[in-house]
């Protein structure tokens, strides 16, 4: 469900000075848990408020493996079903360690969810608890996938039948140029373009758990754990808690960028099977067929860091090799690859061959970012091209990587990271779902 979590966070001009007023509340039987209400006429929301916490929490918690919410001065964990959520909810907590002698950056949260919400009241609060206890375990991450692609991914974790909305994945299929770092505020400020892309981001969070985790969202927490540290300096950060998770980030990211391509098509992997439909294809910015070999793809959008640009190669006789070269700023680490359904493989700094197996063939560039890169530079677009020839004229280099759901291998270890830069003022974001 859409929420506010990170911005209040992150923006100390937007967070509340304090919590919301109220005139009446109910307490849990079962959790430490109250929830508040600011008009009697929304009383009745808190007996749908109590059950859906006490769900998540069992879930969640007890299940899942997450840690307990860290608890405020009274021990109970609030929600307040109140109009400051400005038409939407949120979770927010203080930006001070509640337990220095955890190991842990982490803090108490309290939930805000509006009373207009109230046809939604249980998914929300399966979304915002997963926010209180990532609080509890690092609240100094500021890139917004972690946070609403974790959450939107628990909805599911918690209730199999609670699929993230279309629109969510669908966004997330037509940026693929914003990668992991980005989010639908960026795109908004920097392209007017419309995104709920961050919670359509669940989609790379099932593919982390059915590669990485139980299946049932252990991989959630594993790089939610990963990423924990004990002071406000955020390092380990978010690529370097995937390093931990997965073993190699960039090896994780690029198994993804192949079988996100197969994603609404008829080869739509296990792991995606309710997202079969067209709506959900990745974006493809370009077609060439076999007689325009050798060609270029020219990129709609430059990809930020992590960011993948796709093309696609038609009008294929099976056998026919293909060699797929980045063509981009030498200060970047460029990774390529190709895919066929449920196959595929992929090149960091080379030129990769790849033998068609069927008419068509998806191409694609990966920007790794430049040389030192860290997780906690500022987002920045980088020009790249991606050409592509007949086997008869380049020549082979780099280290090839079989990737997709049909191969496997052992994976180079790989370390960089990134750092955020936060803008004192933001704009907009539509609150409805």
């Amino acid at each position: 469900m859409n929420c506010h979590t990170l911005l209040m966070l992150l923006l100390p001009t937007k967070a509340p000075l304090e919590r919301p007023s109220f005139v009446g509340s109910i307490d849990s039987e079962t959790r430490p848990v109250r929830c508040h209400w600011e008009d009697a006429s929304h009383a009745a929301l808190c007996d749908e408020v109590i059950p859906a916490i006490e769900e998540a929490w069992a879930i969640q918690v007890d299940e899942l493996g997450w840690p307990a919410p860290l608890s405020d001065e009274d021990g109970i964990l609030d929600v307040y079903v109140s109009s400051d959520g400005e038409g939407g909810a949120y979770a927010y907590g203080p930006y001070e360690d509640q337990d220095p002698s955890d190991g842990r950056m982490g803090t108490y949260a309290y939930i805000v969810i509006d009373p207009e919400f109230e046809t939604w009241i249980r998914w929300t609060m399966l979304h915002e608890f997963n926010h209180v206890l990532q609080y509890g375990i690092d609240m100094t991450e500021p890139r917004y996938v972690p946070w609403e692609g974790t959450a939107t991914a628990a909805e599911s974790w918690s209730d199999p039948t609670l699929l993230p909305l279309s629109e969510y994945i669908a966004d997330f299929q037509a940026s693929p140029w914003v990668g992991l770092l980005g989010d639908g505020w960026m795109l908004w400020d920097d392209h007017e373009i419309w995104s709920y892309y961050e919670y359509g981001a669940a989609l790379w969070l099932f593919h982390l758990d059915a590669t990485t985790g139980d299946g049932a969202g252990s991989a959630g927490l594993d790089m939610w754990l990963d990423g924990a540290q004990d002071s406000l300096e955020n390092e380990p950060d978010f690529l370097d808690a995937l390093g931990l998770t997965t073993g190699d980030w960039v090896a994780g990211w690029m198994d993804f960028s192949i079988d996100r391509t197969a994603v609404g098509t008829p080869s739509t992997p296990s792991w995606a099977e309710t997202y079969g439909d067209s709506i959900y294809q990745v974006q493809i910015d370009e077609s060439l067929d076999v007689s325009e070999l050798p060609g270029s793809i020219h990129p709609a959008y430059m990809p930020l860091q992590t960011g993948v640009v796709y093309g696609e190669i038609t009008g294929l006789a099976v056998g026919t090799e293909l060699l797929i070269t980045a063509d981009g700023d030498p200060s970047v680490l460029w990774a390529v690859l190709a895919a066929e359904g449920e196959t595929g493989s992929w090149l960091v700094g080379g030129t990769l061959r790849w033998e068609a197996q069927s008419e068509s063939v998806v191409v694609g560039v990966v920007n790794l970012g430049t040389a030192g890169f860290d997780s906690d530079d500022p987002l920045e677009a980088s020009d790249v091209q991606l050409r592509v020839a007949l086997s008869d004229s380049a020549a082979s280099g780099g280290t090839e990587k079989p990737g997709g759901c049909g191969c496997s291998s052992v994976q180079q270890r790989s370390t960089m990271g990134w750092l955020l830069l936060i803008l004192a003022v933001v704009g907009r974001r539509r609150l409805e779902l």
